[in-house]
Order: C-alpha cells, then sequence, then structure tokens
C-alpha cells in the first residue's frame, strides 16, 4: 500500500505544480509518483479550502496550523514579508537586540573585516 502524504506535502507538490507553468499535470504526476485523479482532487480541495482541507477524513490530527493563528490570505502575506526582511538581515549578517530602553536595535553578529 502506498504512503499517504501529510497535508503539508499535499501542499508543497500543489505549490510546485502551479509554480512551473510548462509542465503537464500528467508529467508532473508521473514524476512524482502520483495519480492523476488523487491530485486533481487535492487541487480542488486546495481551492476549496486551503490547507486544512487537504487532511485525510480519518486523519487523528484535524488542526494541521497552531491554535490562535488567523488564517486570512492578508495575514499570510505579512508573514511572508516580515521573514524575507528577516531573511535578506540575516544575509547582510544583522540580527535585533532589545537595548536597556526595550528598543530593537540592529547589530553586526561579527564585526566588519577591514581588510
Amino acid at each position: 500500500m502506498a504512503k499517504h502524504k501529510n497535508p503539508l506535502e499535499k501542499e508543497l507538490l500543489i505549490r510546485m505544480y502551479l509554480s512551473d507553468t510548462s509542465i503537464k499535470l500528467t508529467d508532473f504526476c508521473t514524476k512524482n509518483n502520483i495519480s492523476d485523479s488523487a491530485f486533481r482532487k487535492w487541487l480542488k480541495q486546495y481551492e476549496e479550502g486551503g490547507l486544512e482541507a487537504l487532511a485525510r477524513a480519518d486523519a487523528e490530527i484535524k488542526e494541521i496550523l497552531p491554535e490562535g493563528l488567523d488564517r486570512t490570505e492578508e495575514n499570510y502575506r505579512r508573514e511572508i514579508l516580515k521573514l524575507r526582511i528577516e531573511n535578506e538581515r540575516l544575509k547582510k549578517n544583522y540580527t535585533v537586540r532589545v537595548n536597556e530602553d526595550g528598543e530593537q536595535e540592529y547589530v553586526r553578529l561579527k564585526p566588519k573585516n577591514s581588510k
């Protein structure tokens, strides 16, 4: 019997498929060892109900996302933006620290090389 994919794996496959418009559904499914009918069903479920809709009905875990997390699209966009900013800051070797006054300041993780 084939291994069942969890909702996060299904969402990853759906996003990969939707991001590449040049590939046909059948080729994508063959490449990832998924049946065409199952993948079409996942796409429909994902469009209708998002990540929660991809959970199997008999799954023990009904809640996919942590408690208290707002699921609106706008909040997802804000979170992605925050993560992108943090990623760029870390690439430049900066981190956020709270000083004695309670204010955030950006400090270098390592001193700049003077060579």
